[in-house]
């Protein structure tokens, strides 16, 4: 199950009439009203990825097979046999470089590729940006002692969290390379990119189906750039503990449930270049959109300073603990753990 639990920052002021106000006294100010402008610092965001093209089987002669830089399919002929006796052929290929072509007489290949990102700069945790989100909230004094004041709080809030990476020159790939004889034909240099037919055409090329396979981890360079944003629904319900110093200032801890909703969208657009000789700049984009609910539990520390009869200012710095959220895309995925960070926020509050 993919739950996990997301608190925004941001609560309310005390009222801070006399220390020692009596709460049996009618006219004692229980209820309060208020907004809150909170901020998500330093929550942590990783993406991950997937093959964004499946090479399929590493064996036979009759699948179809799609790589980052061409294509070896089933043709309109089943792949039978270019020469009778021999192995299964196919006029159904592409491919997108000069550099994957190998063209020796009687032995000659052309070389496909599948990269999957799997590490370095790309897989690294990035901070969010800043933005400011805003919370409502509604309080009720509960119970009042001296110098102390037991209140429980309701809230909700809408946060937006972003994360974007330009670029990741240190990164590393998990590399398919499957090589298709070229059964005695010669790929001119200046064809690609190439696309074969479906069906043979006089004068189409017709090669090997069979891939020779290796797979190996290299060094790669990302460019572009991938982006990740969530907007974020918060509910909480908690009490809070204050101590009341005087009739100006008031200092409080708060803890309890937060339950939530989240709607994620991620982008990509990006060019790999791999550390190997016969491979060209691999472009690959897409979008993709997920939804999380959650639930877990908040603590806060808060202080706050009557500004006149009726209302209030706090400041507050707030934490969260949870699981981690997921994004789970077709090729492009990503985790959020938000109690890696920390919501601070300032807001009003009316007393009546």
């Amino acid at each position: 199950m993919n739950r996990t639990s997301l608190l925004l920052a941001g609560t309310c002021a005390l009222p801070l009439a006399a220390a020692a106000q009596n709460l049996n006294d009618p006219a004692a100010s229980r209820h309060h009203f208020g907004v809150t402008v909170p901020t998500w610092l330093n929550a942590h965001a990783r993406f991950t990825a997937t093959r964004a093209t499946s090479p399929g089987p590493a064996a036979g002669g009759t699948a179809d097979r799609t790589y980052d830089d061409g294509y070896n399919r089933v043709d309109s002929s089943g792949n039978a046999p270019a020469v009778l006796g021999g192995p299964p052929s196919t006029s159904f290929f592409g491919y997108a470089s000069d550099a994957q072509v190998n063209n020796v007489v009687g032995a000659g290949t052309v070389d496909l590729h599948s990269v999957q990102l799997n590490g370095g700069d790309y897989a690294r945790n990035l901070d969010n940006k800043p933005f400011p989100g805003v919370e409502l909230f509604y309080r009720y004094d509960w119970k009042a002692g001296n110098h102390w004041r037991l209140s429980w709080e309701l809230g909700g809030a809408y946060q937006n969290f972003k994360w974007q990476q330009n670029g990741a020159p240190n990164s590393t790939v998990d590399l398919i390379t499957d090589v298709f004889q070229l059964g005695g034909v010669t790929l001119f240099p200046g064809a690609a990119p190439y696309s074969g037919p479906f069906t043979a055409l006089p004068g189409s090329p017709i090669i090997g189906s069979t891939p020779t396979r290796t797979e190996t981890t290299v060094p790669a360079a990302v460019t572009g750039v991938r982006k990740l944003e969530l907007n974020a629904l918060q509910f909480r319900v908690g009490p809070a503990l204050d101590w009341v110093p005087n009739d100006k200032w008031s200092v409080g801890i708060q803890g309890g449930l937060a339950l939530g909703v989240g709607f994620s969208s991620l982008s990509y657009n990006e060019q790999i270049t791999v550390a190997a000789a016969n491979i060209a700049p691999i472009n690959q984009a897409g979008q993709s959109s997920y939804v999380n609910a959650w639930a877990g539990w908040f603590s806060a520390v808060r202080v706050s300073r009557q500004l006149s009869e009726r209302w209030d200012a706090h400041v507050e710095v707030r934490h969260t603990w949870q699981e981690t959220l997921h994004h789970n895309g077709p090729t492009r995925s990503a985790e959020m753990n938000l109690s890696d960070g920390l919501g601070i926020g300032a807001g009003v509050s009316y007393r009546f």
